[in-house]
């Protein structure tokens, strides 16, 4: 099997550039309500402000959840080494098989490079799980289907 050798770092380059951009679009969010709650000026309504408020507090927490755990992701990622191979699949490999290619790194879902696809999965993740220890050759059964892995880089 033919791997341009970026591969793995540009992957890793558009994970860390995900992550960022969550993180700034949370910060946004987050400067948005801040402003919302300050600019409130007391209303006759009574109760419909209070709930408008308690509501704009609610969204606050779930962004701050939200900018807590790609914060996470992202302390995750920076401690990667995107130039080291892996000759099994760990945190850092990326891992390439008859049916799908996925970067152990951090729970960001599909992402697409150079027309392909590539599930980029935390280290916790089932399917990593499965795959753990294993080597280039190495075929296995995961959800009813066999993978052989042709590549771990």
């Amino acid at each position: 099997m033919n791997v341009p050798d970026t591969l793995k770092i540009d992957l890793y380059n558009k994970a860390q550039e995900l992550i960022q951009s969550k993180i700034k679009a949370n910060n946004e969010s987050l400067s948005a309500l801040k402003e919302s709650v300050a600019s409130e000026t007391k209303s006759t309504a009574g109760d419909k402000h209070e709930t408008g408020r308690a509501m704009m507090h609610l969204e606050q927490e779930k962004v701050m959840r939200q900018l807590t755990n790609n914060q996470k992701l992202k302390s995750i990622v920076d401690r990667i080494n995107p130039e080291i191979e892996n000759e099994t699949v760990q945190l850092g490999s990326l891992v390439i098989t008859n049916h799908i290619s996925f970067y152990v790194l951090a729970g960001l879902g599909q992402m697409e490079l150079n027309g392909q696809y590539y599930f980029v999965v935390s280290f916790q993740s089932e399917l990593v799980q499965a795959f753990k220890g294993k080597r280039k050759g190495d075929s296995l059964t995961f959800k009813e289907q066999n993978y052989t892995i042709q590549e771990i880089l």
